[in-house]
């Protein structure tokens, strides 16, 4: 593979860095375009990047016709109601996406995993009760035939390691906790 940089073009638009990616043979030529310093229009904080494949998996089908082909930003914000917003001015509510975002204030239920729908709750439970610790082995107990689709499922496109890994971390604490 040739050292070439990652960077296309470059444009400004607005104080904004418009920078079009090509990234790897995974995404087959499909350009990625990633805008830098793009506030949340709810509560002004930045939000994290997820491809357009993603939100449109995620929407309610009869609100398709205001996607647009751009990528998006997912609002990290726990307490906003933005869900996901674009570069352009569009944005999608909690209300407006199928599933509940694990880290907002009022979610419910709160997924460690979305492909197999397995909860915070469920992790901890099998934890403490099983004394499971390994993430395969808790999935296997929810999900035996599970199959990844974090980039189609997973309100970020990424994988849920990192939040299954904390759910784990949370039931040991309360199984540390109460034999305290």
């Amino acid at each position: 593979m040739s050292k070439t940089s990652l960077f296309s073009s470059e444009k400004k638009d607005n104080d904004r860095t418009i920078i079009p990616l090509k990234i790897g043979s995974c995404n087959k030529g499909e350009k990625i375009f990633f805008t830098e310093n793009v506030l949340c229009p709810l509560c002004n904080k930045t939000g994290q990047h997820v491809k357009s494949i993603t939100v449109k998996h995620l929407i309610k089908q009869e609100l398709m016709d205001r996607l647009g082909v751009e990528d998006y930003f997912l609002c990290m914000n726990p307490g906003c109601d933005a869900a996901y917003y674009s570069a352009t001015g569009t944005v999608f509510e909690k209300s407006d996406i199928t599933v509940p975002l694990w880290f907002k204030d009022d979610a419910e239920p709160k997924y460690a995993c979305y492909c197999s729908e397995i909860t915070e709750e469920q992790v901890i439970r099998a934890m403490i009760e099983q004394g499971m610790t390994d993430m395969a082995t808790i999935k296997k107990l929810y999900d035996p035939g599970a199959k990844c689709q974090c980039h189609l499922k997973n309100p970020t496109g990424k994988c849920c390691t990192e939040v299954f890994t904390k759910a784990i971390d949370k039931g040991i604490i309360l199984e540390t906790t109460k034999k305290m």
